[in-house]
């Protein structure tokens, strides 16, 4: 299974395309990187353990 950070740097991958992208057409195009890095942080965070989960491996311990 792959790990929160192996995630978050797939994600934070998508940065070359769209840059590529964003200095050859237009800049406008450039919206698009800031939409690959809310993408890539809403990602990050989705994965990380809840509270819940924290608390209840603690006091099983």
């Amino acid at each position: 299974m792959a790990s929160v950070r192996t995630a978050s740097l797939v994600a934070l991958l998508a940065l070359l395309p769209v840059a590529a992208y964003t200095l050859s057409i237009e800049s406008i195009a450039a919206v698009s990187l800031v939409n690959v890095v809310l993408i890539a942080a809403s990602v990050y965070v989705m994965f990380l353990p809840s509270e819940s989960t924290v608390k209840g491996t603690a006091a099983s311990s």
